[in-house]
């Protein structure tokens, strides 16, 4: 893949894919809906379009995006591959502070990701000085230990807030799984926002990302401060992720398998590693969201249960791997 005509090659695959899947996502449901009817206005079937499918849609893309980058980010922040928002804490971190808000400020919601902002920076901020702490916090073995504690303790609060005031969340199982049944269209104009414009502004880091790999003496050397370089990665991560969970819920697993898959199609040059990233993530979980809404149809499962049946093994598999290079 280091091959530039076969990158492009590849990147305009999936863009198909990509472009299917995203149409089957608008078409195919519980109730399947003709084209012809869509375009009449006041009917059932532009009802449901407008209402119900475009904005899960668009929902699952924006996570897609965000999730996938966000995790691509605190991997390379910390040099370590098993890194993703959701097992640092970042995503658990988020979903409490998102919650906390609700439950004294229902009203100012176009500040919730801000709010989520705050509560990933603040969880994984968290994992990184108990890392720090007990080890380094880019090996392995610290690194996600502290992020597991961080997880569950956050988990931990939101499980007991959802409990204490059931108003705030309708239904904690839903949220805690991550998915898009309940997405509104006005949930997404904020944080949409916030995640193309991240997004965007991630490009102008891919230059200090592939400094990074080079290792910290050589990157001083060139005359960049990589603290500075990770503190940037790491904010920027949790502005990604932290505006998803806004609208998703905790959907796990996504900003570990999407970083490897991209990586493995572009070669590892971090732009264009970022590129089959916003392209592999919203794929990903477009196909889990679209699985969920028709293996069981009428009914339908959370996306994030799909997510997780790819997620833990392939993170399993990971942590075989790096045991075996032990």
């Amino acid at each position: 893949m280091d091959n530039p005509f076969g990158f492009k090659h590849m990147v305009a695959l999936l863009v198909l894919v990509l472009c299917i899947v995203f149409f089957s996502s608008l078409l195919i449901g519980s109730t399947r809906l003709d084209i012809r009817n869509i375009l009449v206005p006041g009917s059932v079937d532009s009802i449901i379009f407008l209402s119900i499918r475009l904005p899960r849609t668009v929902a699952a893309i924006l996570a897609g995006i965000a999730f996938s980058l966000s995790g691509l980010l605190v991997q390379s922040a910390s040099g370590n591959d098993l890194a993703s928002p959701n097992i640092i804490g970042m995503n658990s971190g988020a979903g409490f502070a998102v919650l906390v808000f609700l439950a004294f400020f229902p009203h100012l919601f176009g500040l919730l990701p801000l709010v989520a902002f705050i509560g990933g920076i603040a969880a994984v901020s968290l994992v990184f000085l108990i890392s720090s702490l007990v080890g380094r916090y880019d090996s392995s073995g610290s690194l996600i230990l502290a992020g597991i504690a961080v997880n569950a303790l956050f988990n931990a609060f939101i499980s007991a807030l959802s409990s204490l005031n059931p108003d705030v969340l309708s239904s904690y199982s839903a949220f805690s799984i991550g998915g898009f049944s309940s997405v509104q269209s006005s949930q997404l104009y904020v944080p949409g926002a916030v995640i193309i414009i991240t997004a965007s502004a991630c490009f102008f880091m891919a230059e200090q990302m592939n400094i990074l790999k080079l290792g910290d003496e050589i990157a001083s050397s060139m005359g960049y401060c990589p603290r500075y370089i990770r503190i940037v990665l790491v904010a920027l991560s949790a502005l990604l992720a932290s505006s998803a969970v806004t609208f998703s819920g905790l959907l796990g697993f996504v900003g570990l398998v999407t970083p490897h898959l991209a990586s493995l199609l572009s070669g590892g040059e971090s732009r264009k590693t970022m590129v089959m990233t916003i392209i592999s993530g919203p794929l990903l979980v477009l196909l889990a969201d679209l699985l969920s809404r028709t293996i069981i149809m009428p009914s339908e499962l959370p996306a994030g249960v799909f997510m997780a049946i790819i997620g833990v093994p392939f993170f399993i598999f990971l942590l075989i791997r790096r045991a075996r290079r032990w």
